[in-house]
């Protein structure tokens, strides 16, 4: 990105969480197209699966937390004539959007045009919803060199690797997770372009190597998920490739300062250096909030990896 003195300086992409999810309800459209709007380079979101096949966005497998609806996992329930008819809790209380209604955003808005999109493939789904996703983006554009430069495959689990290569070779991939050690499981991936990690995971020795190595090899560094603007303002002094948050608004604008502060000369640009650069933006209180949270994160990988191996 280019900085107010016109040189380059390396600054994160500012990524759409679930769309503008701070502002309008998680995965609906009119969020995710005013991530857009409010001039995200990405925007990020969650699939899965329903009963009659169809490829709907949502980050949960239920529908409870955001339709206020407790009818059963998406999975065992048709789309049409059920859950299509269902609407988020928060205004503007809209429908639970279908994959091929956002991949047509890309297709036919003009806001969509350099944009790129994240579609994160939730761990509990059936391994087959990888070649769903690739007969939606064939129904939509049957041109998957113009999705490939657009479309970036969000993969928990390695079990969803086999079918990726069968499905989509050519479509890139990065590794979403909080434990350095599985993510290393990803490297060997021909498609891998980058790792996106809980942003706890990365506040670490080990997370700090992992940002090195990626770097060294060219593989992008995205974080998620960064709300708070110390939180920011931490992955600006790490300088990592892309940061997933759900108020891109925000972001965008601290990120715009940090620019100004290293044109001026008040902001050091500190590239080998991570620990340091941490240490300088964070507080006490937020250090301690990453380490115990990670330490969770940590207990509980061995588990969630079990249940959806």
């Amino acid at each position: 990105m280019t900085a107010a003195d016109g040189t380059q300086k390396r600054v994160p992409q500012t990524v759409g969480h679930r769309g503008f999810s701070a502002k309008y309800a998680e995965n609906t459209l009119s969020g995710l197209q005013a991530a857009i709007e409010g001039d995200a380079d990405a925007i990020e979101t969650d699939v899965h699966m329903s009963s009659d096949g169809v490829v709907v966005i949502s980050h949960d497998p239920s529908t409870k937390r955001v339709f206020g609806n407790n009818g059963g996992l998406i999975k065992n329930r048709p789309y049409f004539g059920d859950l299509d008819k269902l609407r988020t809790l928060r205004p503007p209380h809209e429908k639970m959007p279908l994959l091929r209604d956002l991949l047509q955003l890309f297709v036919s808005h003009v806001k969509f045009e350099d944009k790129w999109l994240v579609i994160d493939v939730k761990a509990d789904n059936d391994v087959n919803i990888i070649e769903s996703i690739a007969l939606t983006m064939k129904e939509i554009k049957d041109d998957f060199a113009f999705w490939n430069a657009r479309i970036v495959l969000g993969i928990w689990m390695v079990k969803f690797l086999p079918y990726c290569e069968k499905y989509l070779p050519h479509t890139p991939i990065m590794h979403i997770g909080a434990n350095i050690w599985y993510a290393r499981k990803f490297v060997e991936v021909p498609t891998l372009v980058g790792f996106s990690m809980l942003l706890a995971t990365l506040y670490s020795t080990d997370g700090y190597a992992l940002i090195r190595e990626s770097r060294a090899a060219g593989i992008a560094m995205y974080v998620w998920t960064v709300n708070p603007d110390e939180s920011m303002r931490m992955c600006l002094a790490l300088q990592v490739d892309a940061v997933l948050t759900d108020n891109p608004v925000r972001f965008a604008e601290l990120r715009t300062e940090y620019l100004h502060r290293q044109a001026d000369g008040t902001e050091n640009e500190i590239e080998a250096d991570l620990e340091s650069a941490v240490e300088n933006v964070l507080t006490f209180g937020t250090k301690t909030r990453l380490y115990a949270f990670r330490l969770l994160v940590w207990t509980m990988g061995p588990i969630i990896r079990i249940m959806y191996r």
